[in-house]
């Protein structure tokens, strides 16, 4: 083999999932490395593999702590795979970790979880070929990570092949599927919502109430009937009233020529918002970049098709 590197960049061509390998070393402390080289090898009994270069630092902790635990990582956790791959001596600074039941390290996100006792230990050149038998497992509903040609990727399922596609309206008997596409977007609309509707019910907030603040709080000042005008396509059509319940609880301030947020009203809705973007990250876990990307496009160019007589809200 006259050529590593090129060797190298051969082997680079098959993708491969990216998992961080924990244990403890001698003194009980964590011990972690990232790994490409995870691979299953029997189902009964349940064995899988991972090799682990001989002149890695934490090679006594993995040949002398009797297990590990695999975890298969998820696309959002490229960060984790950077800092498990550097030559650290505290790889786990500012990492969340629990010890299992056998005291090795689990990390709280992964796609795939293996808890295992080292089974086998084998010479394989420059490496040495840790089996492990599993004896515990769990997974996660994320996409995962893989590496490919050098660098990170997401792994994307093909679409099916297309067969005979039954209507999803059935306007004699009056009935939809669930690939009914409006039904879909309204459906997904609603639940994702739900968390943040029922925090600001709990403030005692209404609908019309949290959208007149989330006009204000993007737009700035405004009068009482563009405020109206802006919030008419959403369903919700705020009057006399709910101005004056926004102004006794100190939300909002002025008078209807000139309506603003107060400094109350936009510390309550921030709080909102900051709700909002924690529930936003937790779902982005579940997709990919480019499903994100695809779907945003998507959602785009429904809303200019379908808003085209609709003032933009902020």
């Amino acid at each position: 083999m006259s050529d590593p590197h090129a060797f190298r960049n051969a082997l680079g061509q098959f993708a491969t999932g990216v998992t961080v390998v924990t244990t403890t070393n001698a003194s009980g402390k964590p011990v972690g490395v990232t790994a490409s080289s995870f691979n299953s090898v029997s189902l009964d009994p349940p064995l899988v593999l991972w090799s682990l270069a001989k002149t890695a630092q934490s090679m006594p902790a993995y040949q002398n702590s009797g297990g590990f635990n695999v975890h298969v990582l998820a696309s959002h956790q490229s960060d984790l795979s950077n800092q498990f791959a550097r030559s650290s001596d505290n790889k786990f600074e500012g990492v969340k970790w629990e010890p299992c039941k056998e005291g090795f390290p689990t990390l709280p996100e992964y796609a795939a979880l293996f808890r295992c006792k080292t089974h086998f230990q084998y010479e394989g050149g420059d490496h040495i070929i840790f089996v492990g038998e599993v004896i515990d497992y769990q997974t996660r509903d994320y996409p995962v990570l893989v590496f490919h040609g050098g660098r990170y990727a997401d792994a994307l399922q093909k679409t099916a092949p297309a067969k005979d596609i039954e209507p999803s309206i059935d306007l004699e008997n009056g009935q939809f599927t669930n690939d009914f596409l409006l039904y879909l977007v309204s459906r997904a609309h609603f639940q994702s919502s739900y968390p943040t509707r029922k925090a600001f019910r709990a403030l005692g907030m209404s609908e019309p109430e949290y959208f007149c603040l989330s006009l204000l709080a993007m737009s700035g000042a405004l009068p009482a009937d563009a405020i109206v005008s802006r919030l008419e396509h959403t369903g919700h059509h705020p009057d006399a009233e709910i101005f004056a319940r926004l102004k006794r609880k100190g939300w909002i301030e002025g008078e209807d020529a000139k309506i603003s947020i107060s400094e109350s009203g936009r510390d309550v809705f921030i709080g909102l918002l900051a709700h909002s973007k924690a529930l936003e990250e937790q779902l982005l876990k579940h997709f990919t970049t480019d499903e994100l990307s695809g779907a945003q496009a998507f959602l785009q160019k429904l809303i200019k098709i379908t808003g085209s007589d609709i003032p933009e809200l902020w």
